[in-house]
Order: C-alpha cells, then sequence, then structure tokens
C-alpha cells in the first residue's frame, strides 16, 4: 500500500525521499491529508476506481495495465498514481494535471494510465485497484501524487514523486519532467543501438553518455563497459561501477534496514560507497548529489540537525547549485534545519546491555 509513512520503499536517482524514507526519517511536507468526505461534491465523482477511467477524447489513456502494456509501443506507459481515500490533493490533480490537453502533447505515443492507491479501501474497491494494476511494477516512492515512467517492457525507468517534481497543482513542472524523461528514454534507445555497432573503448565511450541520462539506466552498463574497455581508458566503468544504490535496496523493507544504523554491515558499505561516489570527479553531479542524500539521511537520523548535517546539505548544493537536486536539498534544510535526534538514555541501555549478558 502507498502512503505517507515512514517505512515509504524508493526508487533512484535523486531525490531526498530516496535516503530519508528508507532510514525511516517522515515526510513533513508530504504529510498524509484529513481523509476525504465522499460527500463532497467537487471530487466525489473522482473517488471510486471508475472516476478515474481516461478521457474518452484519447485513444491513449488504458483501463487497466495489461491494457496499456499490450499496447505500448516505444515510448512505453505513463502512470499517474493518486489516493483516492487520503490525499485531496492528488485527487484535483487527476482533473487539473492529469486531464490537462498538455499531458497528451509531452507524452509522445506513451500509453496513459491512472492507478488508485487506497489507505482503506472497500472490498469493491480492492478488486477494482488490483484489477486496474495487475502487474504493474509498485511505484518505489510511498508517495500521492507521482508520476511513474515505464519503457514497453513494463520496466521502470524515471519516477517523478510528489511535489518536488510535479510542481503545483497544474502541474507545470510536472509537464517538463516528464517531457525531459521521455526525450532521456529516446536518447537512450539511440545510443544503445549506436553502441551495438561498435567495439572497445569506441563502445564505452557510448555507454557513458547513456550512464550521463538522467533516467534509470541498463542494470548490465557498467558490466558492458568493462567488456569493451576492459583496461578502462575512457574512465567510464569507474564512473558505472558505483553501487549506493544496489546496496540500498538490499535494506529497503527489511528490519535491519529500517531500524539499525551504523552498526549493520550492509548499511555501513552503502556509507562509504556513498563518499567514493562523492569523492570521484569522474562520476556525473546527479549521482554524486545522490550518494549525498544517502549520507544526508543517515546523518540526520543520527545526529539531527547538527553541523554536519548542515554541511553535507550545502556541499550538495554547491556541486551544481541550479540543479534539481540543490531545490530538494534546500527545501530538506528549511524543512529539518532545526530538527534535533531523538536521545538514547545511556544508562537505560548500559542496564539492558548487562541483562544480556548475564543470560
Amino acid at each position: 500500500m502507498i502512503s505517507t509513512g515512514n517505512n515509504d520503499r524508493i526508487f533512484t536517482g535523486t531525490l531526498r525521499l530516496l535516503a530519508l524514507a528508507v532510514l525511516g526519517i517522515a515526510q513533513p511536507a508530504l504529510a498524509q491529508e484529513e481523509p476525504l468526505s465522499l460527500e463532497a461534491p467537487e471530487i466525489a465523482t473522482n473517488l471510486a476506481p471508475e472516476g478515474m477511467t481516461n478521457p474518452a477524447n484519447s485513444s491513449r489513456r488504458d483501463a487497466t495495465y495489461a491494457d496499456a502494456l499490450r499496447a505500448a509501443g516505444p515510448d512505453g506507459i505513463i502512470v499517474f498514481c493518486y489516493g483516492p481515500d487520503w490525499n485531496r490533493r492528488s485527487v484535483r490533480m487527476l482533473k487539473s494535471f492529469w486531464e490537462r490537453p498538455e499531458i497528451e502533447q509531452v507524452t509522445g505515443s506513451a500509453r496513459l494510465l491512472a492507478v488508485p492507491y487506497y489507505q482503506n479501501p472497500t472490498d469493491e474497491q480492492k478488486e477494482k485497484a488490483k484489477e486496474i494494476s495487475a502487474g504493474m511494477p509498485q511505484p518505489p516512492f510511498g508517495v500521492c501524487p507521482s508520476v511513474l515512467m515505464l519503457n514497453n517492457e513494463g520496466k521502470m525507468y524515471a519516477c517523478l514523486p510528489g511535489l518536488d517534481y510535479l510542481g503545483d497543482e497544474m502541474g507545470k513542472l510536472g509537464l517538463e519532467n516528464i517531457s525531459k524523461k521521455l526525450a532521456a528514454l529516446r536518447k537512450m534507445r539511440e545510443l544503445l543501438a549506436k553502441a551495438d555497432e561498435v567495439m572497445g573503448p569506441t563502445k564505452a565511450k557510448i555507454l557513458g553518455e547513456i550512464a550521463d541520462l538522467p533516467i534509470k539506466v541498463p542494470e548490465d552498463l557498467a558490466q558492458q563497459a568493462q567488456e569493451a574497455d576492459p583496461k578502462d581508458t575512457t574512465g567510464v566503468v569507474a564512473r558505472t561501477s558505483h553501487k549506493p544504490q544496489a546496496l540500498l535496496y538490499n535494506l529497503m523493507g527489511t528490519k535491519d534496514g529500517f531500524l539499525t544504523a551504523s552498526s549493520n554491515p550492509d548499511l555501513k558499505e552503502m556509507l562509504t560507497e556513498s563518499m567514493k561516489v562523492i569523492r570521484n570527479e569522474n562520476i556525473r553531479t546527479a549521482d554524486r548529489q545522490e550518494a549525498y542524500f544517502l549520507l544526508i539521511g543517515q546523518t540526520r537520523r543520527e545526529e539531527g540537525a547538527s553541523a554536519r548535517f548542515k554541511q553535507l546539505i550545502n556541499a550538495c548544493i554547491k556541486l551544481d547549485p541550479n540543479s534539481p537536486e540543490a531545490s530538494v536539498a534546500r527545501s530538506l534544510l528549511e524543512e529539518w534545519g532545526s530538527y534535533k535526534a531523538p536521545k538514547h538514555d545511556k544508562k537505560k541501555k548500559d542496564k539492558k546491555d548487562k541483562k544480556d549478558k548475564k543470560r
């Protein structure tokens, strides 16, 4: 189930939610709104799954994920995720954003689908929602509204979670980001075809161009670069081999991932790898900023709004002050700049440790 709680799952790239949600940190800017009233006339028609069916004037809007996947072409599928019974904003955005004519213009030939995520569904709503999204990859961010972007095989290549990436309820920023991500998908397809025609360092360089795209790239990209350029004369292998994300995924959804700090070996490795990425100037700036988010999340969890927490945020911004990542970092500082880490009672802990030893 999607929610705005502390234990939201996450997907990549560049966002505060990436590190902060998995480390058990609340998201005040996207806090859950009061439950929708089924009597509210301005939105009542959108509450049931039937209410989210797509406008009849579009032949690219599908009723279910299965329909969208069957009809998907090179531009894949774009999904709008909303919370009918708990998030007023996402319901309003069905009309103000998702059904705007501009959506048709910026999404090329992509299939379009709106998927409801309930917190307290009736049996009927649960069955209908299941029918709509059956077989679809689940959004890695526990946030509504969000936009999920899938290729024509149903694999996720981008996710735009919340208003940091969609903007206001008209979704102007969302339209821009959808357009950019879709353009990157097309560019990746073009570059992959180009890479298949060459060998050696030349191929590695093209793979490096793919690594620089602002979307999720093929998982075997680093391996392909290694095979094409074993001595890494192009530097592409180093740029594509970092793995904070992979380590983060190993922690997601596990008790250890949510509840332990630096004593966890996997988490330690993730933080170590993050530092390597940050220091490697051959790695693209967005990836280095992403690595900063992992460190920021852990630091904030353990130390609150410490001097180190603020230093990490400012260093992340400094890498590229005009980037979307810098914008998110600024909002982090604003939202959590005064947060204090929870106090730990050392006496109680020592007492508990003694008891454990006696056992």
